[in-house]
């Protein structure tokens, strides 16, 4: 079985299906991850929960030569990526490590990476945004 890092940020359905956790504003309708109390546009308080998709484009990414936390990958470098949701809101997240070479606009989705395994078997994954295009 999988489950989320941090449920909060990431749900997982029966499936394994990753959705983003998230908020609309009633108010002015503004679509943010993670959820929050208040909205950022209008100072509204009455915002509920929503599920957002995780397809959306690249816009913006930087190459890190570091590792990521110990242990959760082989190779030592990542992509960190903006990626503009068709939901809505711009979330940040790693790319998938087959992304080599990251091009603005590229259009992603939201996908699985699991960082550990628990004593329970249970596997422990973080999302990360993959390629929805043929590599060309």
């Amino acid at each position: 079985m999988k489950r989320s890092i941090d449920p909060d940020i990431l749900q997982l359905d029966e499936a394994n299906t990753p959705k983003l956790r998230g908020c609309r504003c009633d108010g002015c309708g503004t679509v943010f991850h993670p959820a929050r109390p208040v909205c950022l546009a209008c100072h509204g308080r009455a915002l509920h929960e929503v599920s957002l998709s995780g397809a959306g484009s690249l816009y913006a990414f930087t190459h890190v030569a570091m590792p990521l936390r110990p242990g959760t990958r082989t190779a030592r470098e990542y992509w960190v990526a903006q990626v503009d949701l068709d939901d809505g809101p711009r979330v940040q997240g790693l790319l998938a490590a087959e992304i080599t070479e990251p091009r603005i606009g590229m259009r992603l989705r939201l996908g699985l990476e699991t960082v550990r395994v628990a004593e329970n078997g249970d596997e422990i994954a973080v999302h990360h945004f993959a390629r929805t295009e043929a590599v060309s």
